[in-house]
């Protein structure tokens, strides 16, 4: 099965300056440190897999392809595509990359490092997820980012109020790796991501739109497969043990082999310095080169 990555370089700040080296931090507290992670994420891949696929625009070329040297064995140069849509719309360079797939796949995020290939039952299943997002926690949440949008916007896919009526609850997805062999489900998805986000261009001002990805994307997902009855098969089915211990880069790689740097795990201190030290250690090339590249800003 095909690896896949992808980054849309179009993000920019509220001032309205769309320049990935300054304002695209994707969380982290400095730029340097997003540049680590994409480096130590595709280093990591490429050890395990013969076939590691960039989809990206021509920005994320020249960044990851031309100047960090990333062993990429495919690129697919298309994400200029959508330089019509807001900038908070994160995800979609993603969906599109889901979208874009002929093959089994698993897409995996750029804040996500394995030390061990995915077991080979996981590449023979429809549908691949990183984990569940369920419980108390969660539907609190999504709820508090959902119920304004459905409030606000003028069109929601009819499967996200189903699957609340019938859980009584949000259950979701993590998508910190996604994938499977059903790329018509993708295609179908993506489809309907970008109708969800298409009927409300002219609404997306009334919401917090960088919130909202997690809604386009992951309950969308969950939600639809739910509807068509798919089973997803998670990479860790139990998340509250599971997302103790993936940020654990400690642990790596004899008792972890799985880490996903998500959400605050990415703001400094311990887990910056223990990814950065990572690269360093098992890649220096890499690392000094990224380092030279920022001091000199080219990147």
């Amino acid at each position: 099965m095909k690896i896949v990555q992808s980054l849309w370089t179009k993000k920019g700040h509220k001032g309205g300056t769309r320049n990935f080296s300054t304002t695209h931090r994707c969380g982290w507290p400095d730029k340097k440190y997003n540049y680590f992670s994409w480096a130590l994420s595709a280093l990591q891949l490429r050890k395990y897999y013969d076939q590691l696929e960039l989809v990206t625009d021509e920005k994320g070329y020249e960044l990851l392809i031309k100047k960090m040297q990333l062993p990429y064995t495919s690129v697919k140069v298309v994400l200029d595509n959508l330089s019509r849509y807001h900038d908070e719309l994160m995800m979609l360079g993603k969906i599109y990359a889901y979208s874009i797939q002929e093959a089994p796949f698993i897409h995996v995020d750029a804040d996500v490092f394995i030390w061990r290939p995915f077991d080979e039952g996981l590449f023979r299943s429809p549908l691949i997820c990183q984990s569940p997002e369920d419980g108390t926690f969660y539907n609190k949440h999504y709820g508090d980012i959902f119920y304004p949008m459905l409030r606000n916007l003028a069109y929601c896919p009819e499967v996200l109020e189903a699957s609340v009526l019938r859980n009584n609850c949000i259950r979701t997805i993590n998508a910190g790796i996604i994938g499977g062999t059903d790329t018509a489900f993708f295609r179908e998805y993506a489809r309907m991501v970008f109708e969800f986000v298409d009927r409300n261009l002219e609404h997306l001002h009334k919401i917090d739109v960088n919130y909202a990805n997690i809604v386009f994307e992951q309950f969308l997902f969950s939600a639809l497969a739910e509807d068509r009855q798919l089973e997803i098969k998670f990479f860790s089915p139990n998340a509250e043990v599971f997302l103790s211990d993936i940020v654990d880069l400690t642990g790596v790689p004899g008792r972890r082999q799985y880490i996903h740097l998500y959400a605050g795990h990415k703001k400094g201190g311990y887990f910056t310095d223990a990814m950065q030290y990572r690269l360093l250690k098992d890649y220096p090339d890499h690392y000094f080169r990224i380092l030279q590249l920022v001091k000199s800003n080219q990147i």
